[in-house]
């Protein structure tokens, strides 16, 4: 079954940078099997990019680029998404303080632990370009 999740991508010369969390689901598929299709949409209108992908698992050169990734969406980031994200935690701290102790403890928030977590580099090299929506 194909693996389909959101994710930051960028052109990165003639390849497609793209970031995963390393030992996440994603990462596990590709290092079996190495071929990705991404699609970006926008209505009706849409591209699909496949290819196959190498991986650079390297610590420090997957941080580097996923925050080069970064970069591109921080302008187009809804600060009320990041409001949402600590208020959910905030209000899940508190509750917690009034529960009893017999009860397991929360679960770490999900977007703390996907931003600091080990990230692998996807470089994917484009083989076909399909569309939808363009003259």
């Amino acid at each position: 079954m194909p693996h389909q999740t959101v994710m930051w991508y960028m052109l990165d010369g003639e390849q497609l940078l793209l970031s995963t969390p390393h030992d996440s689901l994603k990462h596990k598929h590709l290092k079996r099997d190495p071929r990705l299709s991404v699609c970006v949409e926008k209505g009706y209108t849409y591209v699909t990019i496949v290819g196959t992908v190498t991986l650079d698992e390297t610590p420090t050169t997957a941080r580097a680029d996923y925050q080069r990734l970064g970069k591109r969406y921080r302008s187009t980031f809804n600060p009320l998404i990041m409001v949402g994200f600590l208020w959910r935690n905030a209000v899940s701290k508190i509750g917690g303080i009034f529960k009893p102790t017999s009860v397991a403890p929360a679960k770490v928030n999900s977007m703390q632990d996907m931003l600091s977590r080990e990230r692998v580099t996807l470089h994917m090299t484009i083989e076909k370009i399909l569309t939808n929506g363009f003259e």
